[in-house]
């Protein structure tokens, strides 16, 4: 068993209990200290037992395992794959463990990347090796997730390479492709064709009422929304950009992350630019449907990801940010209004995570929501228990 820490982060400003908009106590648990270039991190249960697990991802290592809660033991998923850099979980079997999709043979440099897609499935035991099956070899696959984007119940796979195949840096001037695979056959199909530059995200959402999924794409373009219809049996996409995002010259362009989130019935949505930037932005939307950006905070160093929960139990969704560059550190904001209008800053960890990646879920199960982040320059994974208002 890992051994946890036991300092509690103390908050920079306590408010009354009951007010919207106060901050939370955090208290920081080390669940890997040593995870060298900490990449990605991932929160599921994968041994179903109704705990959420986390999964650590490096490209510095051949390995790729998860840490079991609540003891954190750490578990070999597979070993042997090179330039692993991102992951995603769903249950496609209804086994009630997760199957993994994986990718690897990553570089920035795309004539280097060979972008290899693998679902891992578990082979009986979830804590011993996983069966790995490639599923696509497209350059440079760098993010992934699963969506339903017809509605039908069962999920599809979503594959955004971060450049095109012509591209080059600092600009990266080529355009990029996002596709998606059926688990019926695999077959690699077409979303957009439109995107250039860096695409760096997607974020699978619920955009609209129904049953279908939609998909958020952060890039150089800035944010677009890509939504599935079906006619006549063949699935169209409707492509609409919702915001250019930060607008400089490449590669200080558009958008690093976005996170859907909500405040009631008011939806809002969180970024990180531009891409590695050092903005965290929420957009609002008008009555014309437009997207009003609004910079609260510039002071990141080098920002990667950004997630969105309700931490302080409000009823408004808050927001969280991890800078992976020279400060180190993870960065909550807190809702003050319905409106996104006033926000309340609080760091929760200064110099001791470069949050590459970060999650927020309910990891010991008292109803409150945590964050879970994984270090690149600090090669650690640690993820902060929400201790709720203090009394």
């Amino acid at each position: 068993m890992r051994t946890s820490l036991t300092l509690v982060i103390a908050v920079a400003c306590l408010v009354a209990a009951g007010k919207s908009g106060e901050q939370v106590q955090f208290r920081e648990h080390v669940i890997e200290p040593n995870i060298p270039g900490g990449y990605a991190v991932l929160v599921a249960d994968i041994n179903h037992d109704g705990r959420p697990d986390v999964i650590g991802l490096t490209q510095r290592s051949t390995e790729l395992a998860w840490y079991e809660n609540p003891t954190w033991e750490r578990h070999v998923l597979i070993d042997g794959m090179n330039g692993l850099v991102n992951m995603a979980a769903a249950d496609i079997d209804g086994d009630g463990v997760p199957e993994l999709a994986v990718e690897s043979g990553f570089s920035m440099v795309a004539a280097k990347s060979e972008g290899l897609v693998w679902l891992l499935h578990h082979q009986g035991d979830p804590r011993g090796l996983w069966k790995a099956t490639k599923i696509d070899t497209l350059t440079t696959s760098h993010h992934i997730g699963w969506a339903d984007i017809d509605g039908d119940g069962k999920k599809e796979l979503i594959n955004a390479p971060l450049i095109g195949a012509k591209a080059l840096a600092p600009r990266y001037e080529d355009q990029v492709s996002l596709v998606y695979y059926r688990t019926d056959d695999w077959k690699r199909r077409l979303i957009d064709e439109q995107l250039t530059g860096v695409l760096h995200r997607l974020r699978v959402v619920h955009w609209d009422a129904g049953k279908r999924e939609q998909i958020l794409t952060a890039g150089f373009d800035g944010i677009v929304l890509h939504s599935a219809e079906s006619k006549g049996g063949d699935v169209r996409w409707k492509n609409e950009l919702l915001s250019h995002g930060h607008q400089e010259q490449p590669p200080r362009a558009g958008t690093s992350d976005v996170r859907l989130g909500h405040w009631g019935k008011r939806r809002f949505l969180a970024a990180v630019e531009p891409w590695h930037g050092n903005e965290v932005v929420v957009y609002t939307e008008d009555q014309a449907h437009s997207w009003q950006r609004k910079v609260i905070f510039s002071d990141l160093s080098e920002g990667h990801e950004v997630v969105v929960g309700d931490f302080n139990g409000d009823g408004l969704e808050d927001i969280a940010a991890g800078d992976r560059g020279k400060g180190a550190s993870v960065h909550v904001f807190y809702a003050q209004d319905d409106r996104g209008a006033e926000w309340r800053h609080q760091i929760i960890d200064h110099g001791g995570m470069a949050g590459s990646g970060c999650a927020a879920a309910d990891i010991n199960g008292d109803s409150r929501i945590d964050i879970v982040c994984i270090g690149a320059s600090t090669g650690n994974i640690k993820w902060y228990e929400n201790l709720g208002n203090p009394r």
